[in-house]
């Protein structure tokens, strides 16, 4: 009961916070801006006679990942800062001193904090990528099959960041916590981009580095996966090789077994901060 008393709280809190409302009024410009850059592009992709089915195709997953990517970068972002001195804050300024010694147990606080910002987190990226992709597809009538589990993807992304986070944040002040998590968050980007070059260049040291960045932060192998399933199927094996040059298209999507590491990832962060709080000097 106390947890979800806590997770309530947080989330009511969260949702009265400006920096929230910023982010919710940037997703809407940001929204605006992809649905207008997107009507342009497919009147000039699906109105030149000389382009294939194959090649449009292409194009459609280029830019329905193009837009999926922001959302997936701002739901990642927005985990990380709302998380960062959700514990080191109030452990700075005391205001855990009058909550703790209360008949409140301390894993009930970080479980609570966590629910209430995973549930925030959770709403957004599924709204926001939903919106992404009928945006997509009120204009070339492509809707993937698999965007109910590409959204959850995306959405579990942003939780183990958040995961992270909330880790960083029982042990650390809330701008270091800010700072070592968005550094994490950026190797993982990089180390997932060199991956790919490795795929096309057939060069194994790269495919290997990538690898190992996905294991000591897999967030990037989330948005890989859910790019895998939602980017439309193509047939050509040309262009399917094409596609791995794209920016945003994924050529080797990581395996089932990737997800699971990141299931396991995010509970042993989430584990990893119930037990560090608990032996917290307040």
């Amino acid at each position: 009961m106390n947890t979800w008393t806590i997770a309530s709280l947080t989330f009511r809190e969260t949702l009265r916070r400006k920096a929230l409302l910023g982010a919710i009024l940037l997703t809407l410009g940001f929204l605006i801006l992809f649905g207008i850059g997107s009507y342009f592009a497919f009147r000039d992709i699906y109105g030149n006679p000389l382009l294939s089915a194959t090649v449009r195709s292409l194009a459609t997953g280029e830019i329905l990942l193009a837009g999926l990517f922001g959302v997936a970068n701002i739901g990642a972002l927005l985990a990380i800062f709302v998380a960062a001195g959700t514990i080191a804050t109030e452990v700075e300024e005391g205001t855990l001193h009058a909550v703790v010694p209360r008949p409140l147990h301390r894993w009930e606080v970080v479980l609570g904090k966590w629910l209430g910002f995973a549930l925030m987190v959770s709403v957004y990226v599924a709204v926001t990528g939903l919106a992404a992709s009928l945006i997509i597809y009120y204009l070339t009538g492509y809707l993937s099959h698999n965007l109910a589990l590409g959204l959850a993807l995306l959405a579990l992304k942003a939780l183990l960041l958040l995961s992270v986070s909330i880790l960083l944040s029982t042990c650390l002040p809330a701008l270091t916590t800010g700072i070592i998590a968005f550094i994490l968050y950026a190797v993982g980007n990089v180390g997932s981009m060199v991956e790919q070059f490795g795929y096309l260049m057939r060069n194994q040291t790269l495919i290997d580095i990538g690898i190992i960045t996905s294991l000591i932060i897999p967030s990037d192998a989330l948005w890989k996966m859910a790019a895998g399933l939602l980017q439309p199927p193509i047939g050509d094996s040309i262009l399917e090789t094409l596609r791995g040059v794209g920016p945003f298209s994924v050529l080797n999507p990581p395996s089932v077994w990737m997800g699971a590491y990141s299931v396991g990832y995010l509970a042993l962060a989430l584990l990893g901060a119930l037990l560090v709080f608990q032996r917290r000097d307040l």
